[in-house]
């Protein structure tokens, strides 16, 4: 061989060679502003190419772990229980209690009350119960969700999780933060999609190119005030009328007002506290009415974080999604401000829903997604001592491969580091993709008739999270 090819070769082998010895010694480091991963050089070399051989190792049986839910099944045992119902769970201590409340937080997978709306009818069905819980100002599935008519003006900024400006500002317990405005913004660009929507290599190519389209935005002007309209809807895990209304706000000055009507009457005015933390102003109407509607001051930038609809009695689960959105930097909602929620509401459980965000085919580690949801959790128990936190696991869900569809590779994986975390962190954690079925299982679902899930093969539809709700209640009462 030329030796002027094999000395170049050879010191290009051994530098390769070197490089991968010290990325095996490089620690992992875990930071906000230069993150280091570790590096698996040599194992990549040597991994099996199978998608069969690689999910058969990855997927085991991940047992739930239900013991975190000892305190809420206890308040939950306590609730009285209506006529003619049986308990879902055994009255262990002999006490009473008369509300149960739970907060379910998740991506686009609940939007539209999905999955929460089933599992509070037949908590309400059972222990009582009128209302929907924590409603935010604004939604971009509005009209599809069926449990309440939500309606409100354009003239709203609403910052969330998976809004890139304002991060010094806390964001409420729905995830968002409200202000009203004297203009709304229209941006023209391609967003990026949700991660739950991508089922195939071909639309991946359509939302990377997509992201190349640089966004305009443009303001307009108008000469009215922020309002937002809700209308009770009598229907399953909803309720027929509103008698507790409860507004949450802060930031407001000493001439902050709110205008309250309720059925297209004459408009009533609230004055605003201008103290600091989380306000609560109690609109509840003399007799159950089935409209309300708040208006703002358009040049009053006050933060308002939503309205509750509940009674002193029964079981609440409130809905909390926020399309796009992984499950980690939950520190938006400022330790102050859970706590704050955490007086006012008295939640009994967290629910955490999250992964098909973060899910990606050619994905082996999601440690650094783990230590992120750590953080999350930590940030819960820190601002809500003695709450149970749930971590349900991402579902199956599938991808386009050679013509048909098959269970993403990195799912049961995801799955795995979801149990760790619960584990970790104390948690109670439901396996949502083996409880559904487990590989493949996305597939039968949207095949079967009438399906239970969209044709993206990663959206349950409304009969399938009827279907999902009655699987995690079996559970949420020990019949799991």
């Amino acid at each position: 061989m030329n030796r002027d090819f094999f000395r170049p070769l050879l010191i290009l082998s051994l530098a390769a060679i070197l490089v991968g010895l010290i990325a095996m010694i490089i620690p992992q480091w875990e930071n906000d502003v230069f993150p280091i991963r570790k590096m698996h050089w040599f194992s990549k070399l040597f991994e099996s190419r199978s998608q069969g051989d690689s999910l058969n190792v990855a997927i085991e049986t991940i047992e739930h772990i239900p013991s975190a839910l000892d305190p809420f099944l206890m308040r939950l045992g306590s609730l009285p229980v209506l006529s003619g119902q049986t308990g879902l769970v055994e009255n262990q201590l002999g006490a009473r209690s008369r509300k149960l409340r739970i907060a379910y937080f998740s991506d686009s997978t609940i939007e539209g009350d999905l999955i929460t709306a089933p599992l509070r009818y037949e908590f309400q069905k059972v222990y009582g119960g009128t209302g929907v819980g924590m409603m935010p100002i604004t939604s971009i599935v509005s009209g599809f969700r069926q449990t309440i008519r939500h309606n409100f003006s354009k003239n709203w900024e609403s910052i969330s999780f998976m809004s890139p400006v304002n991060k010094n500002l806390s964001l409420g317990i729905t995830g968002y933060t409200f202000i009203p405005r004297p203009y709304y913004s229209v941006t023209t660009k391609v967003e990026k999609a949700d991660t739950l929507a991508i089922a195939d290599s071909l639309l991946t190519e359509l939302v990377a190119d997509s992201t190349e389209v640089k966004p305009s935005t443009q303001r307009h002007y108008v000469d009215h005030n922020a309002w937002v309209e809700y209308k009770a809807v009598d229907i399953s895990g909803g309720a027929g009328s509103f008698a507790n209304i409860r507004l949450f706000y802060s930031n407001a000055s000493d001439s902050s007002k709110v205008y309250v009507s309720y059925e297209s009457s004459a408009s009533q005015s609230y004055h605003l506290s201008s103290r600091q933390g989380v306000q609560v102003l109690d609109i509840s109407p003399g007799s159950p009415v089935k409209s309300v509607r708040l208006e703002f001051l358009r040049d009053d930038p006050i933060h308002v974080y939503g309205v509750s609809f509940d009674a002193p009695k029964g079981v609440y689960v409130d809905n909390f999604p926020i399309r796009g959105y992984s499950g980690m930097y939950f520190s938006r909602i400022h330790e102050n401000v859970l706590r704050d929620f955490q007086s006012y509401l008295e939640y009994d459980l967290i629910v955490l829903q999250y992964g098909e965000n973060v899910s990606n085919p050619a994905n082996r580690d999601y440690s650094n997604y783990k230590n992120a949801m750590i953080r999350t959790v930590e940030h819960i128990h820190k601002s809500m001592p003695k709450v149970p936190v749930l971590i349900v696991s991402a579902h199956d869900r599938s991808i386009k491969e050679g013509g048909s569809y098959k269970t993403s590779p990195d799912i049961p994986i995801l799955v795995k580091t979801q149990a760790e975390l619960a584990r970790e962190t104390d948690s109670a954690f439901f396996n949502l993709f083996d409880a559904m079925g487990g590989y493949n299982s996305m597939q039968g679902l949207v095949q079967q008739k009438p399906p239970l899930a969209s044709s993206d093969y990663t959206h349950f539809n409304r009969r399938g999270a009827d279907w999902v709700a009655k699987l995690l209640l079996n559970f949420l009462t020990g019949d799991a």
